[in-house]
């Protein structure tokens, strides 16, 4: 946004009266943004933000002036909201960085590159999709707001509906923990390596807290269980191939000088 506030190119002002600042809505009293740049707190800059003469472009009043300007700038470019200043992705991380994870009843550790659930009994196998589609969710969660670093009783944190630990490489655990506010729409989360308290969609937590053993394993297919019986065959192929062959020196052409 700075970027694009130091760049403007002004013009020729559309406008120098009081009245005129009221109508495109750059008055002080009437505005749809106001922009105050500081130094400390001695303000450098006003800035008065209003309505739109068309596409990208705004009507704006410098606060030290009456003089109205049109500029290539967009009323959104300064949302009032601090939702919409922070980082959303704050939590993600990189989905090879992850050695280890957690969730109620089902534990994937990586092997050969891969994350492999835990403890597969002979005839399982990992749901290849699925473990990847769960790593996706979490090492990619985004938030909606952040709450502050002060624990409320609504938050309901020490009544957790969900929790689940990362391992990442080089042993650093990332324990989550998801609790819901009563008759709240989303959950309240924090992470062990952060003070804040994160509000998180319920539909990007849902779908983790859904997870079960059976989403993550699979039958053992016919493919994974045939390499050992493979060097079996091979084997029999072989003791097979020896046999032609001597039964070929047995029965096959005499020698020379067997006449």
């Amino acid at each position: 946004m700075l970027d694009k506030l130091t760049t403007l190119e002004k013009g020729w002002p559309v406008a120098k009266t009081r009245s005129a600042a009221r109508r495109f809505k750059v008055d002080e009293e009437q505005f749809e943004r106001k922009l105050v740049l500081l130094s400390g707190d001695d303000t450098q800059a006003t800035l008065y933000v209003g309505s739109s003469p068309g596409f990208r472009k705004v009507y704006v009043r410098p606060g030290d002036g009456d003089e109205v300007f049109a500029v290539g700038f967009n009323t959104w470019d300064a949302e009032a909201n601090a939702d919409d200043w922070i980082d959303k992705d704050v939590l993600t991380l990189n989905e090879s960085d992850v050695e280890r994870v957690e969730v109620p009843g089902v534990t994937l550790q990586r092997e050969d590159g891969k994350l492999q659930v835990a403890d597969l009994g002979e005839k399982e196998q990992t749901n290849g999709e699925e473990s990847r589609a769960l790593l996706g969710k979490l090492t990619g969660l985004r938030i909606q707001s952040l709450l502050g670093t002060e624990a409320k009783p609504e938050y309901r944190q020490d009544e957790p509906a969900l929790e689940v630990k990362m391992t990442r490489k080089g042993g650093e655990i990332l324990s989550y923990r998801f609790s819901k506010p009563e008759d709240a729409a989303y959950y309240v989360l924090t992470r062990s390596d952060l003070d804040y308290y994160f509000k998180v969609a319920e539909y990007t937590v849902n779908p983790v807290k859904e997870t079960t053993r059976e989403k993550l394993v699979q039958a053992r297919t016919e493919e994974a269980s045939s390499e050992p019986l493979g060097d079996k065959f091979d084997g029999k192929d072989d003791d097979a191939s020896a046999g032609e062959e001597k039964e070929s020196d047995a029965g096959g052409e005499p020698a020379e000088g067997g006449e």
